[in-house]
């Protein structure tokens, strides 16, 4: 049989050497063991279980384990009034913490209980879900090994699991099994995130070789984020996005949250924002949103916004007094207003390149010269509903000249769309922001986010109906998907807040008038003004 035991009984080695050199099997061979040592390594097995069990719990949940301690140490002094008294004194505490503060209630008491009943889910449920889903190689040895839980950083509404892969097992084919892996751990959404950032004194970066810095993944290993609870479930109110005390930073603009509880910001300056949703979905939260917290420096006159509307200026028409152009496509002559819009922002975008050439890579936004945010609320009215193919070919060489030269001269073109069909979204690759709400298709997702977003985590079409605003962003140079939800502005707070920054007068004719500038003087030109 090939199979030779080496040794004394009391080694009990056996190798099977039919198995080849490099995968030699070595085992110990089995002993018999009596029933009383049986019964003790038993005994010993579970007292080790319930010690961790106890020492977990009570690590985790101080307050409930601090309550049952004092109880237990009454008990066990012989005072059993007072432990009944203790428990009531405990349970009157707990309902009148629960109705009078049940934040802080759920915050200290039920989420760390919470938490540690998911790590022992881990424990428990871990290895089968991988071993259900395939992933599992064996190595020289004949041993299974499938990717291990390595640390675990919890939050109170998600965890952040640091997971090592075997040799063999990529990260795309365990991206494959999120949807298992979320539904085993009893998780809302399972999503690959980009490996945490360790702190470490400035002295010392400095000092460490950049050739060698760690990147966006590790490689080994793998970081995933199992969410259970949901902070973008409650509306975020938008009223209080513009802030007159401060100025507008354009790289980092005010838009809602994001779901690891930190402020939602979007870099307008030096990009264009793509922004996809089925009807209902919360496209005008987040256009409105970014037109809010713009305010002060619309107001001031080193932002300006033009925009264009073919609803006839249902969406963009509540707040009119804050673009100094609008196209909103209700009349016959529809097509060509739209035509010539896109066209003379492209030729406002050339004279701005030519101006800045050799001067500047990118545009410090002034009242001279400031900068300009186009807001296209349907996309698809430019770049396919045309009739005319005529007017469909100028208007899509406008709009390609626009975001491939507008850009670095100060000119961010927000374009939402509904029907993110492929020859809808053939300008994709310019927009290096894309936001996508609820979607009606999973195929939908990489067509708005990018190839593999769907797999990394970005669940579209998954989103409720009663959540407007919520999506997922993807950034060119990051490999995060992240969720997020826009605030949300009645129409009275859009009212008042087109009222409060006004710019001056509406430009209700049509063209874009450029102040020319002095040959040998620094660019001031490109004005758009009414």
């Amino acid at each position: 049989m090939g199979v030779s035991r080496v040794g004394s009984w009391t080694s009990g080695l056996v190798v099977d050497r039919d198995a080849g050199w490099q995968q030699l099997r070595v085992a110990k061979a089995s002993r018999r063991r009596s029933i009383a040592g049986r019964v003790v390594r038993l005994l010993v097995a579970g007292l080790r279980w319930l010690t961790v069990l106890v020492c977990g719990f009570a690590y985790h949940n101080p307050i409930p384990a601090a309550l049952l301690a004092l109880i237990g140490a009454l008990l066990a002094f012989g005072l059993p009034w007072a432990a009944l008294g203790a428990v009531l004194l405990a349970a009157a505490g707990v309902v009148a913490w629960f109705l009078l503060a049940p934040e802080l209630f759920d915050r200290w008491v039920v989420s760390p209980g919470r938490r540690w009943w998911r790590r022992r889910r881990y424990a428990a449920a871990w290895a089968d879900v991988m071993v259900a889903g395939r992933l599992v190689v064996t190595d020289r040895r004949r041993r299974e090994l499938v990717p291990k839980v390595a640390r675990i950083r919890q939050g109170r509404f998600a965890d952040v699991l640091t997971v090592r892969l075997p040799n063999g097992i990529t990260r795309e084919a365990f991206a494959e099994h999120l949807d298992a892996l979320a539904q085993a751990m009893r998780a809302r959404e399972a999503r690959i995130v980009p490996a945490p950032g360790r702190w470490a004194p400035g002295w010392l970066r400095n000092r460490a070789a950049a050739e060698f810095a760690p990147g966006v993944h590790k490689p080994g290993r793998v970081f995933v984020r199992l969410a259970f609870g949901d902070p973008l479930a409650h509306v975020i109110a938008g009223n209080q996005l513009a802030d007159d005390g401060e100025d507008v930073d354009h790289s980092a603009v005010r838009v809602g949250r994001r779901d690891d509880g930190a402020e939602w910001r979007v870099s307008l300056l030096g990009t264009h924002v793509l922004l996809a949703g089925a009807t209902g979905a919360g496209k005008g939260s987040v256009l409105w949103a970014i037109l809010a917290s713009m305010g002060p420096a619309i107001r001031a006159g080193t932002a300006q916004v033009v925009g264009l509307d073919p609803k006839g200026g249902m969406e963009l028409g509540f707040g009119r007094e804050l673009f100094r152009h609008l196209v909103t496509m209700d009349g016959p002559d529809a097509e060509d207003e739209a035509v010539a819009f896109l066209e003379g922002l492209a030729e406002e975008a050339d004279r701005r390149a030519g101006m800045l050439a050799g001067r500047a890579r990118t545009l410090s936004p002034s009242v001279e010269l400031p900068f300009v945010l186009i807001i296209i609320d349907e996309l698809a009215s430019v770049t396919a509903f045309i009739s005319d193919s005529k007017r469909r070919q100028r208007a899509d060489a406008a709009l390609g000249r626009l975001l491939t030269k507008g850009r670095a001269p100060g000119m961010c073109v927000v374009g939402a769309l509904q029907d993110p069909r492929k020859d809808v979204v053939k300008w994709r690759d310019l927009f290096p922001t894309r936001i996508a709400l609820r979607l009606v298709e999973a195929g939908q997702v990489d067509l708005v986010l990018g190839d593999g977003a769907h797999a990394r985590g970005a669940r579209c079409e998954a989103i409720a109906t009663t959540t407007p605003g919520v999506g997922y962003v993807a950034e060119d140079g990051a490999a995060a998907i992240t969720r997020v939800r826009a605030a949300y502005l009645t129409d009275e707070d859009i009212r008042r807040i087109a009222a409060t920054y006004r710019p001056g007068p509406v430009d209700a004719g049509g063209g874009l008038r450029v102040v020319d500038s002095e040959p040998d003087h620094p660019p001031e030109a490109g004005d758009l003004a009414a």
